[in-house]
């Protein structure tokens, strides 16, 4: 029987696909010149792990590592494989998973497409090898079932932490970052390599205290109350990632323009960051709009016509705001005089995307219909917005959810393992 590995290899790498036939075939003769002497290899809960396909796998693993592993140890190691996998269908039935001849025959069509045949080619093509059409057909729903139990598992994995995400950009911030400048200024509380304990925790208290004070002063720098607690301000204007030590690029890299950093400690003393700009690198800017509407919902026979109305009193002067509160089918913004905040207007549905995009600030669109209904629309302010720290976030918590999806789901496995009964029938 042809091992889900196996498979694999005609999902990954369709041009390798004659030499593995060639292999399954010399495979399948071995195994016929031996059916006499197979064996049960071991018992797993209900079902068994006949010791020809044991020595299959191990066969195959054999000529991959060109004989640098011993024999046992192959034989040893395929047997655990059979038994994992057979723990795995058997958890997959049991939860309700069913793997219909749809759903093979659409899995079959594409290992054929991926080796440039149609379904009947790719059956000849098997059998004029030696391979079995039917058990090709059943390992490849062992391997449907086996990736549906996976994503099953893995659909249960909690969310990323925020911390768990700037641990990762931190520790690459160097590389991330290495294209990037900063235009920024320096606050020094000092306080040297050597100052003894007493007196190094007073002035990391007031290092604390003047940060909360220049946060309560909002985007302006307070050099009065810098000089007040002993501090220094240092204008560094524009530096590469390369200059700076690693300690202020790994705070920086989470930083927006404008802001102050949490405290870094380096040899010299404690430090405050006021980050004024970055440029460089790959920046991810968007387009983003203030928007506000009145909804009149499709299901008013009326509705293009009362929006009309509505437009026409604006423009003689009523209230946008009040009678959106009165009017508006979107009861979310409606209670805010329409307003829906500054957004990026890719969101929204394409009528009312490319009218946002497209209208001139603070003029009301003629009524805009979409499935919700018939919209008047008013741009109240545009801006660029920099989305490439929000960008490096939702990468960098791609990389984490699938680093712990890997990790949780084997520990699930092993758990699935440890749980099963087993009884060995050969000697290992």
């Amino acid at each position: 029987m042809m091992t889900i590995k196996h498979l694999a290899l005609y999902f990954l790498h369709p041009r390798i696909l004659l030499a593995m036939i060639l292999l399954t075939s010399y495979v399948a003769t071995t195994q016929a010149q031996e059916v006499a002497l197979d064996e049960i290899a071991a018992i797993v809960n209900d079902d068994v792990i006949m010791f020809s396909e044991v020595k299959q796998i191990a066969l195959r693993n054999k000529q991959a590592t060109k004989g640098q592993v011993s024999d046992k140890t192959l034989i040893k190691d395929a047997l655990e494989n059979l038994i994992l996998k057979t723990v795995q269908l058997q958890r997959a039935k049991e939860i309700g998973i069913v793997i219909d001849d749809v759903a093979v025959n659409t899995a079959m069509q594409s290992i054929a497409k991926q080796n440039k045949l149609n379904l009947t080619q790719f059956k000849v093509a098997l059998e004029s090898e030696g391979i079995n059409y039917r058990a090709f057909r059943e390992t490849t729903r062992e391997k449907i079932y086996l990736d549906t139990l996976r994503r099953r598992q893995q659909s249960t994995n909690k969310t990323n932490t925020e911390s768990e995400i700037d641990e990762l950009i931190q520790s690459q911030s160097q590389q991330l970052n290495k294209d990037v400048q900063y235009q920024l200024i320096d606050i020094l509380v000092s306080a040297p390599n050597g100052t003894p304990v007493q007196q190094f925790n007073r002035l990391l208290i007031k290092t604390q205290n003047l940060r909360k004070q220049l946060l309560a002063k909002s985007s302006q720098l307070s050099n009065p109350i810098i000089k007040k607690m002993g501090a220094t301000s240092t204008d560094l204007g524009w530096k590469n990632t390369q200059s700076l030590s690693p300690a202020f690029v790994r705070v920086l890299s989470l930083m927006g323009e404008g802001e102050l950093s949490n405290i870094v400690r380096d040899q010299r003393g404690f430090h405050i960051l006021k980050l004024i700009a970055q440029r460089g690198g790959i920046r991810k800017l968007t387009q983003q709009a203030r928007v506000r509407h009145i909804l009149i919902p499709a299901t008013n026979p009326q509705a293009k016509l009362k929006a009309t109305i509505l437009r026409n009193k604006i423009l003689a002067g009523e209230d946008f705001a009040t009678l959106a509160e009165k009017n508006s089918a979107d009861k979310g913004s409606a209670q805010d005089g329409g307003k829906l905040g500054m957004m990026d207007p890719s969101v929204f549905v394409p009528p009312f995307r490319d009218a946002v995009k497209n209208l001139p600030l603070n003029s009301l669109s003629q009524p805009i219909q979409t499935q919700f209904g018939w919209h008047i629309i008013e741009v109240l302010e545009r801006k660029t917005s920099d989305q490439t720290r929000e960008a490096l976030k939702l990468q960098a918590q791609n990389v984490i959810s699938k680093e712990k999806k890997g990790d949780e789901f084997n520990n699930w496995l092993q758990g699935l393992r440890d749980e099963a009964f087993v009884e060995y029938r050969i000697n290992l």
